[in-house]
């Protein structure tokens, strides 16, 4: 009898420890993946955790918490992970292991879908060699065995939906349910499913992130949690939280380098049992082990650069890259400066480049200097301007064209970026002043896309950067602007660049009066 006691008291409380994982507060600000597994890699980086959580401290046996965990990208569109969890109890004890597969969906430029499987396995014991009991010297559980222990094996499931900074998750950890198994019983594992909200807030260098956690278990009921945490620079925060156990937390992190970063939380109990204890304490730390090429929500690191508000939508974060280009405008400024002076003070053409002849046809000209371009004609306006070409371009002797590397235009449109107008402005300005101030300038825009769309494409690009020109005070009929496109397309990011550049070049020599 008394070994059948003790075994079903380790059963009941080992399941309820094992079944009832906490998710804190700051878990769903620093590392979501420990909130709901299908954000396994979805901001492209690797990053590990490690955490520590003392519950109720200052009562003997009081529960502990080890959580370790890992996720990553595996080629864009999924991820993986591995999370490991021990909680103890008094002489009780559970540790899962789990590994995560997750695929990412992306539904649009700011709306995407996640989902993934989680097998897991879930081991709980009871430590009979530190219990303290009555008659234990004569019951045969005490005498031969050290412990009691149960094995099982299950899956979980669970989906994340974003949207802009919205991040809603569902996560259901265990989906078989299996029962685990001990030497003289089974027990009947819960049911859970646990849900996240959050949203973040930016304002200047701050950025405010209110969420909310949901907990549902058949045997532990509903359990609910509402945090918020303020954040400054991206490198330091505060956080505050209460839950429906009535515990109130506060906590504090700080990004020690750009790839470490730590978080302290402590809660306080309002409840009368609560108050009985010195509180709960909780230590995580973060680490960055590898670094996606452009940076996305949600993540707590920070790049090189000191910037981790990407938010997975491409250039909606162009903002925060050109307060970074705009610390290196005036080198920029200089370095192209440098090259105009070149050309202008250069009085014989280049070598590498043969100007084609008048009576080539214009629509199939090939340019010696790249071999592999097509140069499209552009005599007659665009469908984007009014503004005619002022002489024919394949009758003027060219310097060699230079790459303006700051241009550049919106995906799949004729429209410039901000960051285009540092280069433009100072080609402007060294064009006005010109000393030979009669040589015509030559623009050639490119485009990766050698159907009929590309074609246009290129044209209006280089009657944009025209428009422009001419704007800034430029003379129109100093001003052609031309096409380019490739016959071979490099499909790889290095070559999605070159394919998408413009070149400048200015008149070899004066014309004469």
């Amino acid at each position: 009898m008394t070994r059948k006691l003790i075994t079903a008291a380790a059963l009941l409380l080992a399941t309820y420890t094992a079944m009832a994982q906490e998710t804190t507060p700051g878990q769903n600000y620093m590392n979501k993946f420990a909130v709901a597994p299908a954000f396994a890699g979805f901001n492209g980086n690797t990053e590990g955790f490690l955490g520590y959580r003392a519950s109720m401290t200052g009562i003997d046996g009081a529960p502990t918490l080890l959580r370790a965990n890992i996720n990553g990208n595996i080629k864009g569109n999924m991820g993986y992970g591995v999370d490991i969890v021990n909680e103890k109890s008094g002489n009780f004890s559970n540790t899962m292991a789990a590994i995560t597969y997750a695929y990412h969906l992306k539904l649009s430029n700011d709306m995407n879908l996640s989902f993934a499987l989680s097998p897991t396995l879930v081991r709980s014991a009871f430590n009979l060699a530190k219990a303290t009991t009555y008659g234990a010297a004569t019951d045969p559980v005490f005498q031969n065995e050290a412990g009691l222990a149960g094995t099982g094996f299950d899956a979980g499931f669970s989906l994340m939906f974003n949207v802009q900074g919205l991040y809603f998750s569902v996560n259901a950890p265990r989906l078989i349910c299996q029962d685990l198994k001990f030497q003289n019983g089974i027990v009947n594992t819960d049911r859970e499913i646990n849900t996240s909200i959050s949203y973040a807030i930016e304002a200047d260098k701050w950025e405010i992130e209110p969420g909310a956690m949901v907990s549902y278990g058949l045997k532990n009921g509903l359990d609910g949690q509402a945090s918020v945490v303020a954040k400054y620079d991206r490198k330091a925060w505060l956080q505050a939280s209460y839950s429906s156990q009535k515990w109130m937390g506060v906590g504090a992190g700080f990004a020690a380098t750009n790839r470490i970063v730590l978080c302290y939380q402590y809660e306080i109990g309002m409840s009368d049992l609560a108050k009985t204890c010195d509180g709960n304490h909780e230590v995580t730390v973060g680490f960055l082990f590898g670094k996606a090429k452009k940076f996305q929500k949600p993540t707590i690191f920070i790049d090189d650069k000191g910037d981790s508000k990407g938010n997975g939508k491409g250039d909606s974060d162009l903002a925060k890259k050109l307060q970074e280009e705009i610390k290196t405008r005036d080198s920029e400024i200089k370095r192209l400066e440098g090259i105009i002076d070149d050309c202008c003070t250069n009085n014989n053409p280049s070598s590498d480049v043969n100007a084609p002849k008048p009576s080539e046809d214009p629509g199939q000209i090939t340019d010696p200097s790249e071999p592999n371009q097509q140069i499209v004609n552009n005599n007659q306006p665009s469908e984007e301007s009014e503004i005619a070409q002022p002489r024919d371009p394949h009758s003027v002797e060219w310097l060699t064209p230079t790459e303006l590397t700051n241009v550049r235009f919106a995906t799949g449109t004729a429209t410039l970026l901000q960051s285009s107008q540092s280069d433009l402005d100072a080609l402007a300005l060294k064009v006005k002043h010109d000393k030979n101030n009669d040589r015509d300038i030559l623009i050639i825009a490119y485009t990766n896309d050698p159907t009929a769309y590309g074609k246009q494409m290129s044209e209006n690009r280089a009657m944009t950067i025209k428009k422009y020109l001419i704007s800034k005070g430029v003379p129109a009929q100093r001003i052609i602007a031309t096409g380019a496109r490739l016959r071979t397309i490099s499909d790889d990011p290095d070559g999605r660049y070159e394919d998408n550049r413009v070149m400048v070049g200015l008149e070899a020599k004066q014309r004469d009066k």
